[in-house]
């Protein structure tokens, strides 16, 4: 792997202890006043977008230079978190220093993190949806010992100082380790880029209506006790949504967890109906339903190459503005009318997510319905290496009609797949590929003139998007791994746009599916999967050589070697595309 997973463990620790400083300072809400939870809460997250703003103004000053800053803020969080005697306004006050100082440290510091972790061929995002899972545990353990602290001991004892001194400690071992760090290449578009945008305003609104639950709660009198009784369905529970994120961590597939949310909150009200009362089981699903938001939130958006600073702001101040708007609305509603108002207000916004967000919830509902079904694993360079925020032609065998659905669980784009109008067509998936997916509609006929799909494709890749392509053009009809010669389209779109990424990919166990030709027609006659390996290699991403696409029939080959080679990934024997010989006659294909 040629990079140290040392460095990258102690960057990790060192971020994951910071944000459990701030969360542990802010442990006293559970009882406090609140006009005093509005104020804090405010402070934090002035702190966090200061922190943000400021690093991202250094680092367009100076961009090699960030390791020095970084570990300065952690030293302006240590002091702010020192315990001292202080006053009432000073003590809030330095709750946006110390969030000032360790977002501004993340921001410096994390750069070097990703950088590492790519070096070490390891996926940004899931590792840290996985993680989450860890810093939840931790987290929840310091609000539970933190329940009965006032704001004078939250800041006042040696915890919180404690924290960010560990993270201090552990970013200065990081840094030991120079190792070979691989940045984000430098002409990268700025994230997020147009699939991504909408996840922002989703993550600041499902994290901030969790922050706004509790601040509601209190308001309404409903103050929280720490008894054992009461606590064991919310530690519960949350950690349950929690995990489920973690899991189907698929990145393109994350926002859909925020209507899942929602749900799952409405039927937290349900039991309260029913019941009459906050029992454990509306606390347990209400629990569910934070983590789940919360969860997907931290998963997210995540900041690729350079960051445009409005929708990273957004979503650090998001979640506060939003969660104190909430609570000022509820201060103007009658204690009894509340209950009602905030179903009214969850259905709403549950019901716009899901239809603002219907691919990633659908996929990601028909990804957790099949789970029993197929055991999708994938190995190969461009697991992790899979260019951001430009064009990239993904390209594949075609075994079966889910190879596209196989691929979105695990690359970590959002791709919009070229489909056959046999497949396309179908009852019922003619609607989720027009309006869900979006996918490119290929008439199935031998000879055309015309080809729209090419013309579609086009626009997306100038787009910089991300376009999966089958060049074979048809299911695979024998059980010998074996492809036809690749279509001529696939090497006329990359002529067009030669600054086009090629990503090839091998997909393995999908013939004799459900799906596939093996027995007859795919979903006719046969019975349904269960617990089927699909395996898939995923191959180095590279550019195609300008005078090997001025000769479409050695591009053809060169493309097809490099879907085979992806065989070898999966340690699978590699065959060799059919030459071409000088003067061959061209094919239909």
């Amino acid at each position: 792997m040629g990079q140290s997973l040392a460095p990258i463990v102690a960057h990790h620790a060192g971020a994951m202890a910071r944000r459990l400083a701030m969360l542990a300072a802010l442990a006293h809400l559970a009882g406090s006043a609140p006009q005093q939870s509005l104020s804090s809460l405010l402070l934090v997250g002035a702190g966090l977008v200061g922190g943000r703003f400021t690093a991202m103004a250094w680092r367009i000053a100076n961009p090699g230079a960030f390791l020095i800053p970084g570990l300065l803020a952690l030293v302006l969080a240590l002091t702010a978190s020192w315990p001292i005697d202080a006053s009432p306004p000073w003590l809030q006050g330095r709750f946006l220093l110390l969030a000032f100082g360790c977002e501004m440290a993340n921001a410096l510091i994390d750069p070097r993190r990703r950088g590492m972790m790519h070096a070490a061929g390891l996926p940004f995002g899931p590792v840290a949806a996985k993680l989450f899972l860890v810093e939840l545990v931790l987290g929840i353990s310091l609000v539970l010992t933190g329940l009965e602290a006032g704001m004078e001991s939250a800041l006042g004892g040696w915890q919180v100082a404690a924290i960010v001194l560990v993270s201090f400690v552990a970013d200065g071992i990081g840094c030991l380790w120079p190792g070979p760090i691989s940045l984000i290449h430098s002409e990268a578009v700025p994230w997020p880029d147009a699939d991504e945008k909408r996840s922002v305003v989703w993550a600041a609104l499902a994290s901030g209506i969790a922050v706004a639950a509790k601040l509601v709660l209190t308001h309404q009198g409903m103050q929280f006790h720490p008894d054992w009784a009461d606590l064991w369905p919310v530690v519960a529970g949350i950690v349950a949504g929690a995990i489920l994120p973690a899991v189907f961590c698929s990145p393109p597939r994350q926002e859909g967890w925020f209507p899942i949310a929602g749900i799952t909150g409405l039927a937290g009200f349900a039991i309260l109906g029913i019941v009459g009362h906050l029992c454990w089981g509306s606390r347990l699903v209400f629990s569910m339903a934070v983590g789940m938001a919360i969860a997907a939130a931290r998963s997210t958006a995540m900041p690729r190459g350079k960051v445009h600073p409005l929708p990273r702001l957004l979503r650090l101040g998001g979640p506060f503005v939003i969660a104190i708007a909430i609570t000022i609305m509820m201060d103007a509603v009658p204690t009894t009318v509340a209950p009602i108002a905030a179903v009214i207000l969850l259905a709403v916004l549950t019901a716009a997510s899901a239809w603002y967000l219907k691919r990633s919830f659908i996929e990601l509902v028909i990804e957790i319905g099949l789970t029993p079904v197929y055991r999708i694993e994938a190995v190969g360079p461009g697991l992790s290496g899979l260019p951001e925020g430009e064009p990239v032609l993904l390209i594949a065998n075609h075994t079966a009609y889910a190879d596209p659905f196989w691929l979105g669980s695990i690359v970590r784009r959002r791709f919009y797949p070229m489909m056959t109008s046999t497949f396309y067509d179908l009852p019922v998936i003619s609607f989720l590929m027009r309006d869900v997916v979006g996918a490119i509609r290929v008439p199935a006929v031998s000879h055309r003139k015309d080809a729209p799909e090419l013309r579609e494709a086009a626009r997306l890749l100038e787009d910089s998007r991300c376009v999966l392509v089958f060049p074979e053009g048809t299911l695979r009809k024998v059980p010998e791994p074996v492809m036809r010669r690749f279509g001529r389209g696939v090497v006329k779109l990359l002529a067009e746009h030669p600054h086009t990424w090629v990503v090839p990919a091998w997909i393995e166990g999908a013939w004799g599916s459900y799906f596939s030709e093996a027995g007859g027609r795919p979903m006719t006659g046969k019975s349904m999967d269960f617990w089927r390996s699909i395996r898939i290699g995923i191959g180095e991403p590279r550019r195609m050589d300008p005078e090997l696409l001025a000769n479409h029939l050695k591009a053809r080959v060169a493309l097809q070697q490099a879907v085979y080679d992806c065989r070898g990934i999966l340690g699978l024997d590699v065959p060799t595309a059919p030459p071409v010989f000088e003067n061959q006659a061209d094919d239909p294909a």
